[in-house]
């Protein structure tokens, strides 16, 4: 058993600053760091550390790197975070996948993200090298995470459909591109923000059925997204497993529903923390519910103790570097 990802290695150069530089000015800015990131990283490594501290299961990651040393630098923090990284490639002659990130402080902490693709770029493999990824280490159920930083997230989750059905599919869809709507339907538990779940909707479903989502979503913010929430569970996901689809939105709601629970949950996100750098929130947030749900977790539970690790994250700077532990959330939620 364990838990799979599929995704991107980057390297972060962050650039901390009161305001974005007009076209042509050249502007002061707080301060520089380097960190560790890529959302397959961030999710790898959440995953990793939101495990219970007793948990015997592997966290394993299958992508790429450059054989440089920013490459070198990211399969050390996968190996300190106890992730497997026999299936991490090191591609010569290739740089390491990149993100300049800006983060705007007097904004709260909202970034901006640049991203140079690299050795990411791959992270695509044939039916014979799936088959040989997988069968050589992997048991009849899995989790199999993929997001949208790699060049076909697609005929991976077509493959593992077809040849592993045991397997449970988690799909965040970010950078968003859209997908044909049977696509979706290979994925069991999706999980978008609010403007990622709006992009589905729009490559999705014609204009009457849009501008009807859209007018709901501007007369009431909430219960238009409780409906495009119960509308992707019943009609989008893959019907056959766990049916789930969770919606961040921001620091208003965390909305779920799945086949066991059709009705559309919701859940506050946390206030009156200071945020300092908003970077992998979104990734901690996936991770702690991947966990949660791996390790039997009612889906409320999960969500709940993912909106207490994603607070914590962002009170930090960088990515893989903020995210909590298992402990740390626990600590903050009071429990033991």
């Amino acid at each position: 058993m364990g838990i799979t990802i599929v995704g991107s290695l980057n390297y972060d150069l962050v650039t901390f600053t009161s305001r974005i530089p007009d076209s042509g000015e050249t502007f002061r800015a707080s301060n520089f760091e380097t960190h560790a990131g890529g959302k397959g990283l961030n999710q790898t490594v959440a995953i990793s550390r939101l495990r219970k501290p007793n948990a015997d299961y592997p966290v394993r990651m299958i992508g790429n790197v450059g054989d440089d040393s920013f490459g070198r630098e990211l399969l050390d923090v996968l190996s300190q975070n106890k992730v497997d990284t026999s299936h991490v490639g090191a591609l010569a002659g290739v740089n390491t996948g990149v993100a300049n990130i800006i983060v705007e402080q007097e904004k709260g902490g909202q970034n901006r993200i640049l991203i140079v693709e690299g050795a990411n770029g791959g992270t695509v493999y044939t039916s014979d090298e799936l088959k040989s990824l997988f069968d050589s280490m992997y048991s009849q159920k899995e989790m199999v995470v993929l997001q949208h930083e790699i060049p076909d997230p697609v005929s991976i989750m077509k493959w593992v459909n077809e040849n592993k059905p045991g397997y449970q599919i988690v799909y965040n869809p970010s950078p968003f591109q859209p997908l044909k709507r049977d696509s979706w339907a290979l994925v069991d538990i999706l999980v978008v923000n609010e403007i990622e779940a709006l992009q589905v909707a729009q490559c999705t479903y014609d204009g009457n059925h849009l501008r009807s989502i859209k007018d709901s979503v501007n007369k009431d913010f909430i219960e238009g997204y409780k409906q495009l929430c119960k509308l992707f569970q019943a009609d989008l996901v893959n019907e056959n497993k766990s049916a789930t689809v969770i919606i961040t939105l921001g620091v208003k709601r965390r909305l779920f529903s799945s086949k066991a629970q059709p009705d559309v949950g919701y859940l506050p996100a946390v206030t009156g923390i200071k945020v300092v750098d908003t970077t992998g929130a979104g990734d901690t947030f996936l991770g702690a519910v991947v966990t949660q749900l791996y390790e039997g977790e009612q889906l409320a539970t999960g969500i709940s103790f993912a909106t207490t690790a994603s607070s914590l994250a962002i009170q930090k700077s960088g990515a893989a570097e903020s995210i909590p532990s298992h402990a740390e959330v626990n600590a903050a939620t009071g429990d033991s």
